[in-house]
């Protein structure tokens, strides 16, 4: 009976799994498949799934844009400048938080997941006219400390417990063999938080590299990143779902390969501190 139980739990929990990776894959399914479909097939009634001649038109036709070199290098750039931004910022401040008391620390923290919190919409005013005084508009300064300054709160956040997670011990004892705060940082904790750290910059880089509407406002014609230029395909008259859809995949894919390169640090890192011994 006991085994009978725990066999109903086992295949409640990996329906409860299939569902969820349904749910979740479907829409990047339906896009891949979009991407293959001649035109004729695209508005089918009911939606055609595999009853179609695939084709590769759409990427031809994406791939044949004079700005996707340009987009896939300013993505290319504007996320790797800005995460490293992020994580020279975040991380000093996550490792201060989580050892130094402050007056009023705890509501430090409620401020910094706050700001994490604020809708975009409401910033991209501000720090569109503060660029436009400043002159900076469609420059990849802008954009790259826009990226950074949107991660740093994920950074502190997140990089704030694994600092925690380590005993104060290992910085007691460098420090007895004379180092100094800044070595024991740099030299001690971030090989120990390095999974962490590496957890950190792939989410970081998610987050930047999927941003659509602070490049649409502040980037330009030099600036455009692959989410901006998706748009481009989108007008008054049609919009081209195949060449969108192929654009889509295009996009995720050096995600997904940097996701899987960063498999085993992304789930190391996550789990970090989550055993106590």
């Amino acid at each position: 009976m006991k085994n009978l139980g725990k066999l109903a739990l086992n295949i409640m929990t990996v329906g409860a799994i299939l569902l969820v990776l349904l749910w979740t894959l479907y829409p990047l399914m339906w896009i891949f498949l979009s991407s293959l479909k001649p035109a004729g097939a695209q508005f089918q009634d009911p939606p055609v799934w595999f009853n179609f001649e695939p084709t590769l038109d759409n990427y031809r036709e994406f791939f044949g844009n004079s700005e996707f070199i340009s987009a896939i290098l300013n993505s290319l750039l504007i996320t790797i400048v800005s995460v490293l931004f992020s994580l020279i910022l975040g991380t000093p401040t996550a490792y201060s938080l989580a050892r130094f008391k402050y007056r009023h620390d705890d509501k430090m923290l409620i401020f910094v997941l706050l700001s994490r919190m604020t809708p975009p919409i409401v910033l991209v005013m501000p720090l569109f006219l503060l660029a436009r005084a400043l002159g900076i508009i469609d420059t990849y300064l802008v954009l790259i400390i826009m990226g950074g300054l949107l991660s740093v709160p994920f950074v502190i956040w997140m990089m704030r417990g694994f600092f925690a997670d380590l005993p104060i011990e290992l910085e007691e004892a460098a420090m007895i063999d004379g180092c100094d705060r800044k070595n024991v940082l740099v030299r001690v904790l971030l090989p120990l938080v390095a999974p962490g750290l590496a957890a950190t910059a792939v989410l970081c880089s998610l987050l930047v590299w999927n941003q659509f509407l602070f490049v649409l406002v502040l980037g330009g014609s030099s600036t455009r990143t692959l989410p901006v230029l998706v748009k481009m395909f989108v007008t008054e008259q049609s919009v081209n779902w195949g060449v969108m859809s192929a654009a889509g995949i295009i996009t995720v894919l050096p995600l997904i390969i940097f996701g899987l390169l960063a498999q085993k640090y992304l789930v190391k890192g996550l789990t970090m501190g989550g055993v106590k011994e």
